[in-house]
This record gives structure tokens, C-alpha cells and sequence, in this order.
């Protein structure tokens, strides 16, 4: 089920990301939908949130990584899935769909597109998009599934005396 999960979100970031590039101008003027949120479309050719902008060696880089990541992910998976909280497959399977969002962006196209900007006249959030979202929610989730998801602590040992 988590596959058809990931694969509905990596949808869904590739749908969105095209109506972004088909409705707005790049660059272009932010169109406002409320509540601090607006569409701003522009693309990164760096890491989250616009660090790490070095150009195309710096974004094959980072594809690779992201194909490194989700191949890991995906692997952990397949393997453990069935041993791990609800909590803990969800969050590693919006991280596997956000890496490979990404992933098809800068392999296919050298950049990653990104439209959603939140703003306030005294906070500027950078631009990002749906793959963004999953893996900063996937990484929270994860931080939480540490606190919630403990094991029972088996008793200390003891040597004999």
C-alpha cells in the first residue's frame, strides 16, 4: 500500500508542477491564494530552500543523492516495512516520494520547479513545492515516530555475583 501511496504522490508533485509551469510566468508576479500563501513559480537548481546553487555539477550531484536516498528508503521498505509503526511507513514513504519528485526534475530537466511561497510582510518563507512538503513532513514525522514509537525497554542486565 505504501508503494501506491508513494507513486500517487510522486503524481501528484509531477501534475502540479506542470500546471505551475502551464499557468504562471516564471519569475512572474506572485498570484495570491490567501492565508500568507501565494504561486510564485521559479526554479532551484540547488538543494532545499535554494542552498547549495552551484549549477550542473551541483545538481547532478544532488539527483544522484536523491536516487541514492529513495533507493535506500525503498529498500528499508521492502525489507522491514512489516516491523515498523504506521507511523514510521508513512513518514519514510512521504520521504521516498518527495526524493524522487525531486529526482525526476533535476535528471529531466537540470532544475527543480518549485510554486508554493509563503510570505508575511515580515516572514519569507522560500519558494517550494509538493515533493518539498513530503520530505519536511516525512523527516518531522519520522522525529516524532522516535518519541512515540519507543520499544519496551528490556530489564537492565544484571551479572551475577
Amino acid at each position: 500500500m505504501y508503494l501506491l501511496i508513494a507513486a500517487a504522490l510522486i503524481a501528484l508533485d509531477q501534475l502540479t508542477k506542470v500546471w505551475a509551469v502551464n499557468t504562471f510566468t516564471l519569475d512572474g508576479p506572485s498570484v495570491p491564494i490567501g492565508l500568507g500563501f501565494h504561486f510564485t513559480y521559479t526554479r532551484n537548481i540547488g538543494a532545499a530552500f535554494g542552498i547549495l546553487q552551484r549549477g550542473p555539477t551541483a545538481t547532478l550531484l544532488l539527483g544522484v543523492l536523491s536516487a541514492v536516498v529513495a533507493l535506500g528508503i525503498l529498500i528499508y521498505l521492502l525489507r522491514r516495512a512489516s516491523t515498523l509503526s504506521r507511523l514510521q511507513v508513512s513518514a519514510f514513504t512521504l520521504i521516498l516520494a518527495g526524493a524522487v519528485g525531486n529526482m525526476i526534475d533535476r535528471f529531466a530537466l537540470g532544475y527543480v520547479r518549485d510554486f508554493i511561497h509563503f510570505y508575511l510582510p515580515n516572514f519569507n518563507f522560500p519558494v517550494f513545492n509538493i515533493a518539498d512538503s513530503c520530505v519536511v513532513i516525512g523527516a518531522g514525522l519520522l522525529i516524532l515516530s522516535s518519541f512515540l514509537d519507543r520499544p519496551e525497554r528490556e530489564p537492565d542486565y544484571q551479572p551475577e555475583r
